[in-house]
């Protein structure tokens, strides 16, 4: 019986391990091993699943994770309609994530998809190319991915807000905003 329970214990570790250590940035080579873990433990915390590329489906996902507000992960999967999933967490992006705190899922208008596909036409193999280079502690990554059969396409920013090189960036990542009912004070958006 204890070497039962014993295996038991070792298969749900294992298990949980492999849960936690999920990759959902497979295709994105550029990101570090500590931006990885951190994006990944708050995509986890939203049940989000990595992006497959080897579906005939149009994704497009903005993750923010500001320092000291609730992360937000917006996702968008096209098919034959365009559903999209917003997930708001309990946490702060830049510490623990917490948990789902609300959950936003509803099939986009045609009118909302051909405006999403026509910036996302805009950001297709966009350079960005900052104004200054900015380093600063406190702030907020968006994070903007887009996939289509092997295409996939990733930006890693840090609060972009005021950068008019990536305005085409910062307009992507609003209207995935936008297309959700969360409430962000204006204050609240850097």
């Amino acid at each position: 019986m204890k070497s039962i329970l014993a295996g038991l214990t070792v298969l749900l570790l294992v298990a949980c391990a492999s849960t936690m250590n999920e990759e959902h940035f497979p295709e994105w080579s550029e990101l570090s091993s500590f931006e990885r873990q951190w994006f990944s433990e708050h995509l986890q915390a939203a049940k989000e699943t990595p992006i497959s590329l080897l579906v005939e489906t149009e994704i497009y996902r903005f993750t923010w994770l500001r320092s000291f507000h609730a992360p937000i992960v917006v996702r968008v999967d096209c098919d034959e309609n365009c559903v999209l999933k917003a997930r708001q967490l309990s946490g702060a992006g830049g510490y623990s994530p917490g948990h789902i705190q609300i959950r936003e899922d509803r099939i986009l208008t045609n009118e909302e998809a051909s405006k999403l596909r026509a910036i996302a036409k805009k950001i297709d193999n966009w350079v960005y190319e900052p104004d200054e280079e900015i380093i600063g502690m406190d702030g907020a990554r968006w994070i903007f991915e887009m996939a289509s059969g092997n295409n996939y396409q990733a930006w890693n920013l840090w609060s972009p807000g005021s950068d008019k090189a990536a305005e085409i960036h910062v307009e992507m990542c609003l209207y995935l905003l936008n297309l959700t009912n969360l409430t962000i004070e204006k204050g609240h958006v850097y």
